[in-house]
């Protein structure tokens, strides 16, 4: 971040994400704007342009503009991300645009202004010591509940929070020479792989994505895709197909009105009970004890606003 002036620049927040995950859900994911992303628990890898970072707890991560890059998380310890979605100026023509992923836009829409280039395409990895921790994770919950809210000063405060962790990911970013694997993996399997992910990525929920069928697709025979996807992400072709689902079935019970059981017809599964068991296996919880925990959330947070909106 040497090209960054930070007594100039102006910063928008777009969006602001707190993710938990606790399976080995990869994901794929083009961006409109810069991603700063601190792990606050776990670990995982992340393929950004075909470079592997290997991160964990305690790293904070910038990602500019329309980078292809997928995270896989690894370990035991469930993977928390603190996110920040931001731009480095606020002008009307950049504020305008919709917080969405454009993996599937043409490459020609997507240039970034220059004045936004100030990372010239380069990913910044940060370590932040212990001492500091705490109180960043404080200072992103406070961040993160002022971008919620509707009060009076709200982008000035947003401007200042994101312009401090800018600055703590620039005063403790680490070189080139550091531990994190920056290997390039763009060989002829991890072609296949990001073929197979886009495929299945870009398939209709309830569409027969077995790996015979997808193998097809990429042109290759099942054993070898399967065994590719072992080797290089460390999950099997079924396992990473079944997560998939899972996390599909997830946002239809979020954002839907649809019942248990036709969000896991809808999803591909034979049947609830099937359905159930593989939620509960990956999730942790049973499919109704997850809509129960998101309705209990909901509440809390909207008396924690309420609460803020005394202040």
């Amino acid at each position: 971040m040497e090209g960054v002036d930070f007594a100039t620049i102006s910063p928008y927040v777009r969006m602001m994400r707190l993710k938990k995950v606790t399976t080995m859900l990869s994901g794929k994911w083009r961006d409109i704007d810069h991603v700063y992303t601190y792990i606050a628990s776990g670990s995982a890898e992340f393929i950004i342009a075909g470079v592997r970072y290997q991160l964990h707890r305690g790293n904070a991560i910038i990602i500019p503009p329309y980078m292809t890059h997928m995270i896989i998380p690894d370990g035991e310890e469930p993977f928390v991300q603190y996110i920040i979605h931001f731009d480095f100026y606020d002008t009307p023509e950049r504020r305008a645009l919709i917080h969405k992923d454009v993996l599937d836009e043409a490459e020609r829409q997507l240039t970034i202004p220059p004045k936004e280039d100030l990372l010239h395409q380069q990913v910044v990895v940060s370590e932040i010591p212990e001492s500091e921790r705490n109180r960043l994770v404080r200072r992103y919950l406070d961040m993160m509940r002022e971008f919620h809210l509707d009060r009076p000063g709200k982008d000035v405060i947003l401007r200042s929070e994101c312009t401090t962790f800018l600055i703590y990911a620039w005063r403790y970013q680490i070189d080139g020479e550091s531990r994190i694997s920056r290997n390039p993996i763009k060989t002829k399997a991890w072609i296949h792989i990001e073929k197979a992910i886009d495929y299945i990525q870009s398939c209709e929920p309830g569409v027969d994505m077995d790996n015979d069928s997808i193998a097809a697709v990429i042109g290759v025979t099942p054993n070898y895709l399967t065994g590719i996807f072992q080797s290089h992400l460390g999950i099997s072709l079924h396992r990473y197909v079944t997560n998939i689902r899972i996390d599909r079935a997830r946002q239809m019970l979020l954002k839907s009105d649809l019942n248990i059981t036709e969000v896991a017809r809808q999803t591909g599964f034979s049947g609830i009970h099937v359905f159930s068991k593989t939620f509960k296996n990956l999730i942790g919880v049973s499919p109704s004890q997850f809509l129960d925990e998101m309705v209990s959330r909901e509440q809390i947070e909207e008396n924690m606003s309420e609460c803020a909106e005394g202040f």
